[in-house]
């Protein structure tokens, strides 16, 4: 896709580029000790066991289960107890239709929400990060991990303690790199580290450059810790008397309605009313409350957009089109986890299918919960998520055009997919290249490489693939892949103690796809 020129052919009904030209983020998000029910799922209990069902008595997770988590920011973990731990059976999306099967071993943490994309777990080899869709987003390698915040997490290895972002670089931190004692989680722009020089640690505040912003003048010994997400408790506290302090940005307004509040900018809507309390905005930052949690917002500026790529959607005969929307994001919000939701006038959610979950351009496909049975405009409305708040509403009417089939002499034969059982459909597989996860090696010498697998069927698919290195197999891993979409397997090749280049390839179970690539092997240092 063309990120320069983003141009689509749009309906007449249809406003050409809704564009927003503001909207916001959570600055300090609100955490809530209470659970958040279950969406439009209802929880069944069953002998000790429980599952989920939607409103029309659908199983949607069987009644097998030790415990299901409550949906916070969009996602529910299926779990069972063994021993005193809790085994990770599975991820539900609220908006999706079934269970995401994990494709490895690993168990819940105090930590059991996704931030970013990514929730931390462990497994055999330690701690690492799952991913929203079930596969392992960076692998088990790490003496503790902690939730990951504007892009960055705090992990420790060796006893020492490291930032790595999405990609699993390491942050280089003035402070001391590599001879750190602590690294809370970022809280906006900023964390507190406390370097191990010296008999009396000292403890900075740094920015997400890893470049000291200020002394952090409290013992080491008197730090408190918050332990929902491993950030410095007073930060909260920190930010709040800073935004306290800033003038006030008379250019928001707080509206309300329906005994909930939201913001304007200008007289246009940057946030839809759904706070319990709103502050005015100084600075960049409000105070609010919400879902009966205080929380910070940052206004950003920038730019999203919600277009239709088609201009109406044929139904002829049983087949009906799918309608498609681009949404474009702003930069600062290209690595968050955004849903679209749309609604008939009745309230019926219709089936939306997200083709891209990150980056600044995203692809959305979307079906009408009924087949029309005559040519008609239907009025829907369509809402923007992130982070459980509501970015966006709008009213869209959407053209359906019914046709009648055309006649064809012959039947059209679907070529048989090689089906090696139930959960694998190689013949819709294929590799992209083997790639350098990071830069370079961890601390401990081990150095990553991803490979993406691609699923051109319309059902989930788990695809077992092999990695070798100069010829030498490094392992085989197992990923779930959901129907049009792709996930990626990450290797570990370890023992990399000099820096040098190494012909690469990845293999498909049975050898129906494979790819080489030369990859530079760095070690950390």
């Amino acid at each position: 896709m063309n990120k320069k020129v983003l141009l689509f052919a749009l309906c007449a009904i249809i406003s050409v580029g809704d564009v927003f030209s503001q909207t916001v983020q959570w600055a300090v998000r609100p955490t809530s000790a209470q659970l958040e029910g279950y969406g439009r799922f209802l929880k069944v209990r069953k002998y000790g066991k429980c599952g989920l069902i939607d409103h029309n008595n659908q199983e949607i997770v069987p009644v097998s289960y030790d415990s299901i988590t409550a949906f916070r920011d969009g996602y529910a973990l299926v779990l069972n107890r063994i021993g005193k731990q809790f085994k990770i059976e599975g991820v539900v999306a609220e908006n999706d239709n079934d269970m995401q099967p994990l494709s490895e071993i690993v168990y819940a943490t105090q930590f059991m929400w996704f931030s970013d994309g990514k929730m931390p777990v462990k497994g055999l080899d330690g701690w690492g990060y799952l991913g929203t869709d079930g596969n392992m987003a960076i692998p088990c390698q790490f003496q503790i991990a902690y939730p990951f915040s504007s892009g960055l997490a705090s992990v420790m290895l060796d006893d020492k303690a490291y930032y790595i972002d999405r990609n699993m670089d390491y942050l280089p931190v003035e402070a001391g790199y590599g001879n750190l004692l602590f690294a809370s989680t970022f809280s906006g722009d900023e964390a507190v580290v406390y370097s191990a020089n010296g008999y009396n640690p000292k403890g900075y505040v740094i920015n997400r450059r890893g470049r000291i912003v200020r002394n952090y003048k409290v013992k080491s010994t008197e730090l408190r810790v918050n332990k929902i997400d491993h950030s410095v408790v007073d930060k909260t506290q920190q930010l709040n008397e800073q935004v306290q302090q800033l003038q006030q940005d008379t250019r928001y307004t707080v509206y309300e309605s329906n005994r909930l509040y939201g913001y304007k900018r200008n007289g246009e809507i940057v946030l839809p009313a759904q706070l319990e309390k709103a502050e005015p905005v100084r600075g960049s930052y409000a105070n609010v409350r919400f879902k009966g949690q205080n929380g910070v917002l940052r206004m950003i500026d920038g730019r999203f957009s919600i277009q239709m790529e088609n201009s109406q959607i044929d139904v002829i005969g049983n087949d009906m089109g799918k309608g498609i929307l681009n949404l474009s994001v702003p930069a600062a919000l290209e690595d968050a986890i955004l849903q679209l939701r749309m609604y008939d006038e009745s309230g019926n959610e219709m089936s939306m299918q997200a083709n891209t979950y990150q980056g600044q351009y995203r692809i959305y496909s979307f079906s009408p919960i009924e087949k029309p049975k005559a040519s008609c405009v239907v009025p829907y409305r369509l809402e923007l998520w992130s982070d459980n708040l509501k970015l966006m509403e709008k009213r869209y009417d959407i053209s359906y055009v019914v046709k009648a089939p055309q006649k064809t002499e012959k039947p059209v034969v679907t070529p048989k997919q090689d089906i090696i059982d139930d959960n694998m459909v190689i013949a819709s597989m294929s590799l992209s290249a083997p790639r350098a996860k990071g830069k370079k090696a961890n601390p401990r010498n081990d150095f990553y490489v991803t490979v993406t697998v691609s699923n051109k069927s319309t059902r989930r698919g788990t695809a077992l693939i092999s990695l070798f290195v100069d010829g030498k197999p490094v392992g085989n891993k197992s990923v779930s892949v959901r129907g049009q979409g792709s996930a990626d397997a990450i290797f570990a090749v370890s023992d990399i103690k000099k820096e040098r280049y190494a012909r690469v390839k990845a293999t498909l179970k049975h050898g129906k796809s494979s790819h080489e690539a030369n990859i530079h092997f760095m070690p950390f240092s």
